[in-house]
This record gives structure tokens, sequence and C-alpha cells, in this order.
């Protein structure tokens, strides 16, 4: 599979601060969408996982789950973006939006599984 290098803000191990490092995203799928970051936020859950508080953190890691940005690429499946587009990524990227509880807007309970954007790194594009 084809991979890139891209710039990031992360970390390596437990006991290194965060700063600047290259990481390797993997090619562009079919239903993806790529964007420059523009804005990225880091929320209480980000700082957890950099601290390792929770007991599971896999390193290396680039925290921020939720960004905005511009379209650079997008999939050959793709409908609904074209480059140049601003888009943005929150922490629940997928959903069935078929079951009781995605019908009320209550993606977070999605009884088929959700998914969130917030795993180890580069959470979106491995």
């Amino acid at each position: 599979m084809e991979t890139k290098n891209t710039k990031a803000f992360g970390k390596e191990a437990l006991n290194v601060p965060l700063h600047a490092m290259n990481i390797k995203r993997r090619g562009l799928q079919p239903y993806d969408v790529e964007m420059k970051i523009l804005y990225c936020g880091i929320c209480h859950s980000d700082l957890h996982q950099i601290k390792n508080d929770f007991g599971h953190t896999m390193f290396p890691i680039v925290p921020g789950h939720e960004i905005v940005g511009r379209v650079t690429k997008v999939g050959d499946q793709v409908k609904k973006f074209k480059v140049g587009d601003l888009s943005a990524v929150g922490c629940i990227v997928d959903s069935c939006g078929k079951c009781e509880y995605c019908e009320e807007g209550l993606e977070q309970f999605c009884e088929t599984g959700v998914t969130f954007s917030q795993r180890r790194l580069c959470s979106t594009c491995t």
C-alpha cells in the first residue's frame, strides 16, 4: 500500500514532550477525504491520552481529533466533497445511521457500533 510522510505534532513515548515529527500516512482509499488541516482542537480526552491516564495509550500518538481543513484529494467513491471544500472531523466519524439511536440523533449509542476519531496515531488514516 502506498504511504506518504507528513508533518505532525505528537510524541513517541510517555516520557518525552510533545514535538514536531514526521509520520507515515496510508494512501488515499476509495471512500477517503484528504485535507490540509487548518485548525485542530485539543480536548480533555486528548490530554488524558498523551499522559496515558486511561492506561491504554498506544505510542506514538498525535493528539487532536477534532479538525477543520480544506479538501485536497477525494477517493473515487466520494460523492459529497470535492477538492477545495471546507470540511471538518468531529469525535464521531461514522455510525449505521439507521438504528433507533441514530434516527434520534444519538449516534454515540449506535446499536451496530460507532466509529470515533480518537484512536492511536493518525486515527483517521490507519
